[in-house]
């Protein structure tokens, strides 16, 4: 909890985040963390952007060996989130976060932002888990489920999808009536640049989406806060 409490408050001191890895690390100690307890101190480190190798892969550890049958949809969320964050690839530890996603009654306790990010973990570390996408877009299709995306879901699902090289026409189209129905019009810069690269790298030209991802780009106060990386982004996708 002080970890959380120090990365939620963006609270950088490094001296108490290797105190605390240290104690974590101490002979024993990681056998009485449970599931919850993983997640929020990989989500802490990672939040605060700190590498500390040994401390990753003793939570890691500690998951599959000990506690990986408890993790909740927000615990796999947070976990994937903090490991991809940090460039992290552990084979296993993505593989079992996987699996236990799959796992009865997990999926469905998926919310949008946890659904989001731990695709996005997926696409970033690139890893190609078919199952586990399967039923990420599943879940998202859900009835009535899209209608919790927010602007940024909407973003990082679509980047992640392309980004994996993942065709799911049902998944596109229900994202992009989605930004044209509910929350086109807290698209950020990010978001549309995005959004707008995820459906030209998978080659879906959805005209009505496209115009109005260009009509909020020239809205007030947007253009001017693209950077260099999302103007490039979204000039190549309308090209």
């Amino acid at each position: 909890n002080t970890a959380w409490a120090f990365a939620k408050l963006g609270i950088q001191n490094d001296a108490l985040m290797t105190g605390l890895a240290t104690r974590t690390l101490q002979k024993g100690f990681l056998s009485s963390f449970d599931a919850r307890d993983v997640a929020i101190t990989a989500w802490a480190f990672a939040k605060l952007g700190i590498q500390n190798q040994a401390l990753m892969l003793g939570l890691a550890d500690r998951t599959l060996q000990g506690c990986l049958s408890k993790f909740s949809a927000q615990a796999i969320s947070n976990t994937a989130w903090a490991y991809a964050t940090l460039g992290i690839r552990n084979e296993a530890l993505i593989a079992g976060l996987a699996e236990r996603t799959l796992q009865e009654g997990i999926l469905s306790s998926f919310n949008s932002q946890a659904l989001s990010n731990t695709a996005w973990a997926f696409a970033k570390l690139g890893i190609q888990n078919d199952a586990l996408m399967t039923g990420l877009a599943t879940r998202t299709l859900q009835k009535g489920f899209l209608s919790s995306f927010d602007a940024r879901d909407v973003a990082i699902t679509a980047w992640a999808f392309a980004k994996l090289g993942i065709q799911n026409q049902a998944l596109m189209l229900g994202l992009a009536d989605r930004t044209l129905q509910g929350c086109l019009s807290k698209f950020s810069a990010q978001a549309i640049s995005n959004t707008a690269w995820a459906y030209a790298t998978l080659g879906i030209r959805n005209e009505a989406l496209i115009a109005g991802l260009a009509e909020r780009t020239l809205q007030e106060g947007i253009l001017s806060s693209f950077n260099s990386q999302a103007l490039s982004n979204t000039a190549w996708a309308f090209a």
